[in-house]
């Protein structure tokens, strides 16, 4: 018996996706990944419902029609489909907990815990947990329990109709006098159990009997775990309480507290997984939004039509299998992973790709520095800092800034460089930023100048920052000490100059801020 390991990072879009499916008509009824695209569900995580809808036997691994997609496919039976799916697909927890259906999220996830524990992640189990109860949500407790107490009646109806068959036929031979009767009416009655011999119903018969006492003290059990009036609605907000908003992602959040993702043994095409909760970012590190998957870009190709040649499934494979590693954090193959798109793409033959081979550079920075290999990272934000700094896309542009930020710290850490050049052009670009965050940092990028400036020498440039921190700080009370400073320095400096009269007015300035 078996315990489905399918799972989605992100169950928002199943209701969408299952009904998107089912309304879908076509002379070819199969159900894959290249369909899903062309219902607009081409996010990787989107795609994982594939996975899934085979373990519920819904469709074959070839995406043909399986066992329910007949009933799958009839919007009035769609639910009932997805039970009996969900019944075959979780087999072994439904013989061990047959009301798990019904029990509470908390005790769910225990049961998949006590199932996959040292054989899985906590992060995949929590997303394995997640998936089987949105389906239940989704098909409902009753439909569920309708579907179980239909089996249970027809395997009384068979028991029934076995029982029958077996009398009429030993009836029969003794009516015949037929010498060997009875090993005819054995065979009959074997084959209509199903191929079972007679030696394996005795074993079965003696097993249930035994396990009796067993089965009940479990349903005891399950009844003293059960919560009472537990209801679809808990399942969906248990739901939305641990999934993961996946419009959110950050790709650029550097965080240095990461949750490390063990490999799983899943087919590339059909696993994705999502950072748990949402990290905070440092006062270090910031993030840069890039919410679109690097395989949508590949959707103006067209690559669902019937004219498609070969480089663009492997085109469509470079690309997925970057978003995947990608979301699975797994940094060391994304680096070579996406090097490969920039090396194949960052041509005039691919004009429509320019994008991609823009967000494989920014994403090789990431990589690299949440690997803290400050050494090839500089050069990857370099080359992130060349190609987008004059971007009119806003995005790029915005990631570039950032690049410039992750580019002064490594510098600042390495105490090398001229940074000087650096602080100007940040300060420049990013001083009409909104963002605290981004604010903080330039107040800090100024302050830094101006130390530079100060040991430098260069009165101009040192009046000039003079005068812009003290526009910046005039009425911030935690940078205060730098107010002081560059009030009575800018003072001096015009002084110096001969510039009696505004010396006089900053002067004046320093002393009723100060005074």
């Amino acid at each position: 018996m078996k315990v489905s390991e399918a799972f989605l990072v992100n169950t928002k879009n199943f209701e969408s996706i299952i009904k998107a499916l089912v309304e879908y008509e076509s002379e070819e009824p199969v159900i894959n990944s290249n369909l899903l695209e062309i219902l607009g569900y081409s996010d990787p995580n989107d795609l994982l419902v594939i996975r899934l809808l085979k373990d519920l036997n819904v469709i074959s691994n070839d995406g043909e029609p399986g066992p329910y997609f007949e009933e799958f496919k009839n919007k009035e039976t769609t639910k009932k489909a997805l039970a009996r799916g969900l019944l075959d697909a979780y087999e072994q927890l439904f013989e061990e907990h047959p009301q798990i259906h019904q029990r509470s999220p908390e005790k769910i996830r225990e049961s998949f815990n006590d199932r996959f524990q040292g054989k899985k992640t906590e992060l995949i189990i929590k997303y394995i947990s997640s998936t089987f109860q949105k389906v239940v949500s989704y098909v409902g407790v009753s439909t569920i329990d309708e579907i179980i107490n239909e089996d249970e009646g027809n395997e009384t109806q068979e028991t029934e109709q076995l029982e029958t068959s077996s009398v009429e036929a030993v009836a029969e031979s003794h009516k015949n006098g037929l010498q060997n009767a009875t090993d005819r009416n054995a065979d009959i009655i074997a084959e209509k159990i199903g191929n079972k011999h007679i030696d394996d119903l005795v074993k079965d018969f003696d097993a249930k009997k035994d396990g009796e006492e067993i089965e009940n003290s479990d349903e005891t059990e399950d009844k003293e775990e059960q919560e009472p009036d537990f209801t679809v609605k808990e399942f969906i907000q248990d739901e939305n309480e641990n999934s993961t908003d996946e419009d959110s992602e950050d790709p650029f959040d550097l965080g240095p507290d990461t949750d490390e993702m063990e490999e799983e043994q899943e087919s590339s095409t059909e696993t994705a997984i999502e950072t748990e909760g949402d990290e905070r970012e440092s006062t270090d590190r910031d993030p840069v939004k890039s919410e679109i998957p690097l395989s949508s870009d590949t959707q103006n190709f067209s690559p669902m039509s019937n004219l498609v040649k070969e480089k663009d499934f492997v085109q469509k494979a470079l690309l997925r299998k970057s978003d995947l590693l990608h979301k699975m954090e797994r940094w060391e193959e994304l680096i070579p992973a996406l090097q490969d798109i920039i090396d194949r793409f960052d041509d005039e033959a691919h004009p429509g790709l320019t994008d991609v081979v823009s967000k494989s550079l920014i994403r090789k920075a990431i990589a690299l520095l949440k690997l803290d290999d400050n050494e090839r990272a500089l050069p990857a934000l370099n080359r992130v800092i060349e190609r987008l700094s004059d971007s009119e896309n806003k995005e790029f542009y915005d990631q570039a800034s950032r690049a410039m930020l992750f580019k002064t710290q490594i510098l600042e850490n390495r105490g090398d460089g001229d940074l000087l050049p650096l602080y100007n052009q940040i300060i420049d670009r990013m001083d009409s930023s909104s963002d605290l965050m981004i604010k903080e940092k330039l107040d800090n990028i100024r302050i830094k100048r101006y130390d530079l400036l100060l040991n430098e020498g260069d009165e101009d440039e040192i009046l000039k920052a003079s005068k812009d921190l003290i526009r910046r700080f005039k009425n911030n009370g935690e940078y205060r000490n730098y107010l002081e400073q560059a009030m009575i320095k800018r003072a001096e400096i015009l002084d110096e100059q001969g510039q009696y009269d505004e010396a006089i007015e900053a002067y004046d300035e320093f002393l009723a801020t100060f005074g």
